[in-house]
């Protein structure tokens, strides 16, 4: 078997410009232009009565997210899916300041769930937990220093995998630390 990359991550909203405007605006993510998909193969392919939805692709360095709102759509959560039931439980992200973009989360109708600040070795690490207006969980991580990102990585067993996923050495893509 051969997999030649990673591909994006789906996820469901209600409505789709409050949701594009939640992550372009509050999470920096780039947009692509939004699409639309209708028929009944596309329902059977998807597993959904829905027969269309419309879609957008959206980057932030490595991250694609596709956004995809469906017509009609499925039901409305008022509280993120409790995390330890089984399926997808997050996107995370790293980002320079976690009060910055939980505050920004907000302000584009998203909630701060949680928030966590540990040291794992010459600084902190500081997260936060917010959702987006669909109740989608969203991790925000910042490291005060290098040595503490790689310390973070290496208790996550992350160290030998490149983490970020944008900084891993040797990368064409590969950002500054």
């Amino acid at each position: 078997m051969t997999m030649s990359g990673y591909s994006h991550l789906a996820v469901s909203v209600a409505d789709l410009e409050r949701a594009q405007a939640f992550y372009t605006q509050a999470l920096e993510f780039r947009p692509g232009p939004v699409y639309r998909s209708a028929g009944r193969r596309v329902a059977a392919l998807m597993e959904s009565a829905a027969l269309e939805f419309r879609g957008v692709f959206l980057r932030r360095g490595d991250v694609l997210v596709e956004l995809l709102c469906y017509e009609p759509p499925g039901p409305a959560r008022s509280a993120p899916r409790p995390a330890a039931d089984v399926g997808y439980a997050h996107i995370s992200l790293v980002v320079d300041d976690v009060d910055a973009v939980a505050t920004a989360a907000v302000a584009h109708g998203g909630e701060v769930r949680s928030r966590f600040q540990v040291g794992f070795a010459d600084g902190l690490t500081r997260i936060a937990f917010v959702t987006d207006p669909d109740a989608n969980r969203v991790e925000l991580i910042a490291h005060s220093t290098t040595g503490e990102r790689d310390a973070h990585a290496a208790y996550l067993g992350l160290d030998g995998l490149g983490w970020p996923a944008a900084d891993t050495p040797g990368r064409p893509d590969a950002g500054p630390v």
